[in-house]
């Protein structure tokens, strides 16, 4: 069993004689997209739709980047412009895939949210006739108690919708060792190696909660350290799950994935 305080040890181990270029690598990515973001805004229409496109591979590349360094391979500043546009395809491949997968949730999300906007609307709507009319209460008191269901019902599908998300957070880890695989593929194996770790996983993020808040008397300064940390500290739990695999194929049995836990 591999504990979170290993994986935090781990790299840091990775990221000795690196934090300096770690911190320059967060630095240009952090720059870099500001720029991009910053003159795409100004191009009525087209200049959204262009900065929604290529967000993700961009992200993705600045994910890669962080696996590199982890392994010791040789990383430029501004190789995630490069990665993820060689990647584009497969990253958005990959993603339709998660959203495939998510769909029954976020069709529970956005019935639940119509179902409460009904009721807040038909609750309003008989106060008001209620003061105008002396009408009876008892259709208002139905549509609070419709808007009660709804936002009970909204809370539960996003409770629900962020837990089965967290079975897919290892589909662009899986995708850079695994480029030939289909973005079906990809997705399933994030999944079985998921499947009993999404506490741990939680946990490990929850750990650098405060260094976060650290970060805040520094003017966020110190996220150029505590964000390769953290990154890194992901691509070793990654790397646990999978065996260190140069490949990782989905199984039809999870149950033989290693646990790592607190």
């Amino acid at each position: 069993m591999v504990v979170s305080s290993e994986l935090r040890a781990n790299a840091r181990e990775a990221l000795k004689g690196k934090w300096g270029k770690a911190a320059l690598l967060t630095l240009f990515y952090s720059l870099i997209t500001f720029a991009i973001t910053f003159l795409l805004n100004l191009v009525p229409f087209i200049g959204p739709i262009v900065q929604l496109l290529i967000n993700l591979p961009i992200s993705f590349g600045f994910l890669v980047m962080f696996i590199k360094l982890r392994r010791d391979e040789e990383v430029n500043y501004t190789d995630f412009l490069s990665i993820g546009f060689s990647y584009f395809g497969k990253v958005w491949g990959v993603f339709g895939n998660m959203l495939l997968k998510m769909i029954v949730p976020v069709v529970l999300v956005i019935i639940f949210v119509a179902i409460f906007m009904v009721g807040v609307g038909g609750s309003i709507y008989g106060m008001a006739m209620l003061s105008m009319y002396n009408t009876h209460a008892s259709s208002s008191a139905g549509f609070g108690g419709l808007a009660i269901v709804g936002f009970i019902g909204y809370i539960a599908s996003i409770i629900y919708a962020i837990v089965k998300g967290y079975l897919y957070s290892l589909s662009y880890y899986v995708l850079y060792d695994n480029p030939d695989m289909s973005g079906k593929e990809i997705v399933q194996t994030s999944e079985d190696m998921m499947r009993g770790n999404r506490w741990s996983f939680f946990w490990l993020g929850l750990t650098f909660i405060g260094w976060v808040i650290l970060s805040m008397f520094t003017l966020y300064i110190g996220l150029l350290w505590l964000i390769p940390y953290i990154m890194v500290s992901f691509v070793c739990f990654y790397e646990a799950l999978a065996g260190d695999r140069p490949s990782t194929k989905p199984t039809e049995n999870s149950d033989n994935n290693p646990v790592v836990g607190e």
